[in-house]
């Protein structure tokens, strides 16, 4: 379970969005290519419900754009890769603006596509309201919320089901569970599911009620609640969308990605990122390094790092297998993604005293954002080198 936070560190600021007929409603984070799906509703009753899926770059740059007719209100969003490319799964057959089913269809970048039509249609249940969809993507499930009432999010009663995609993608429905939920009294703004919980994206329009809460999957328990206050100065400040974030895909430390959408007085929409920490990593994680090249002081010395929230720890303690100088910019070993910096990081260690008699045992080591571990030093040391050092990662 992720441990939620109110200060939570910032992915995006300020991305404009393809459309600017209204600000999003869904946000999705796809690992591989690294790209951020952003759903946002047209408004216009000629457009049938039409909703406008942007892609945006790790930074929020807007890569290109996809228009979806009958679709709903784009309530959330959930993106498949498979073997054949990238599906969308989306709102369809809209009944008062509100979708009754899903959708799974092809990206076409700058494409149109209609979320009605019977080739795409999915139906997980009938007979229910307002429903929408999303991924979890460590565990490749569909995640399905739905209606048993047709009421505003505060009032509304129902369930959320997750399945097994591959079998969903193939239109076969068989709930693995359903989590029952009652009227919250909140304004529902997103929800997501990451392993054993289900996270919930609560607040208002310009008010300072943004609020998430983790729920346990098992029980139906309520096990964090928090009030968010990320991008607090926004004038127009309301939370819009929730979604897994990994580093890559299977990061098993991934975390839950929420938006916070803005808007300006001409009308443009923009949208706001956040994260929240990464968990931990109990006991240390070994990271891979060259025997050929070096060996540990002891088998307690060898690379390894671990993860307190946002704070990465690395510990270890080379020498030279041959027995000469260490070099200028000479790479020890490389972190995992999960463990980088976002920028380069000068770190102090220390060196073998027999190496430095009469001088300083301090050694100076550099991190880059690749995760490569290197030392930095000009006298040419012969000896071990290690540290027990660390850096915020941000």
């Amino acid at each position: 379970m992720i441990k939620l936070a109110a200060v939570t560190p910032p992915l995006v600021a300020g991305a404009t969005l393809a459309s600017a007929a209204s600000v999003a409603q869904s946000v999705y984070w796809e690992s591989v290519d690294q790209l951020w799906y952003v759903c946002q509703p047209d408004s216009t009753p000629e457009d049938l419900d039409r909703v406008t899926v942007s892609r945006l770059t790790a930074d929020g740059a807007l890569v290109d754009k996809m228009f979806i007719g009958r679709a709903g209100h784009g309530a959330n969003l959930g993106v498949e890769r498979d073997a054949t490319g990238i599906h969308l799964w989306t709102d369809a057959v809209p009944s008062g603006g509100w979708a009754t089913a899903l959708a799974r269809m092809a990206y076409v970048p700058n494409g149109t596509a209609d979320a009605s039509a019977s080739s795409v249609v999915r139906t997980p249940r009938t007979g229910v309201y307002r429903v929408s969809a999303t991924i979890d993507p460590t565990r490749r499930q569909l995640i399905f919320r739905w209606q048993s009432n047709d009421a505003a999010s505060p009032q509304a009663t129902g369930g959320i089901d997750r399945y097994d995609l591959a079998a969903a993608a193939a239109g076969t429905f068989t709930p693995l569970q359903t989590l029952s939920y009652g009227a919250s009294g909140k304004t529902l703004q997103g929800y997501t599911s990451l392993g054993d919980h289900v996270y919930h994206l609560y607040g208002d329009q310009a008010q300072d009620n943004v609020t998430v809460t983790c729920t346990d999957w098992a029980s139906g328990a309520v096990l964090q609640s928090e009030h968010i206050t990320a991008f607090a100065a926004l004038p127009y400040r309301e939370p819009e969308g929730m979604c897994v974030f990994e580093n890559s895909p299977g990061d098993p430390a991934a975390t839950v990605a929420f938006g916070i959408a803005a808007r300006t007085d001409a009308g443009v929409r923009h949208l706001n990122l956040a994260r929240f920490p990464h968990p931990g990593t109990d006991p240390w994680v070994p990271v891979p390094y060259s025997t050929s090249l070096y060996r540990p002081n002891s088998d307690n010395y060898s690379p390894q790092y671990r993860l307190a929230g946002d704070q990465v720890f690395l510990h270890f303690s080379l020498s030279k297998v041959d027995g000469t100088a260490w070099a200028q910019g000479e790479t020890l070993f490389q972190l995992p993604l999960r463990a980088r910096p976002d920028r380069t990081q000068r770190l102090l260690g220390v060196v073998s005293g027999a190496a430095v008699t009469a001088d300083t045992m301090t050694v100076r080591f550099e991190v880059t954002t690749d995760g490569k571990v290197s030392v930095w030093d000009e006298r040419n040391l012969i000896g071990w080198v290690g540290g027990d050092v660390s850096f915020w990662r941000c």
